[in-house]
């Protein structure tokens, strides 16, 4: 039988928890959709930040949480 991920060790309950809390959040702010390629790309970098070390929550959303810069009008 395969073992879950967590029983493999990849992630914990909390840190899944963690992680989802920051990406929700971070697609809130930059206004874009959970099922986006942008969205995407903010999974794959708190990904690669936890995979590094990086487990803080505050520090997660300072990294990916930032607001997008609307363009100046003409």
């Amino acid at each position: 039988m395969s073992k879950s991920v967590y029983d493999r060790g990849l992630l914990k309950p909390g840190e899944i928890a963690r992680l989802q809390r920051v990406f929700d959040e971070a697609c809130l702010r930059r206004d874009v959709q959970p099922d986006s390629p942008e969205a995407r790309e903010i999974a794959l970098t708190l990904l690669a930040l936890h995979n590094a070390g990086m487990v803080d929550e505050e520090m997660l959303m300072e990294a990916v949480g930032f607001r997008r810069l609307e363009p100046k009008s003409a």
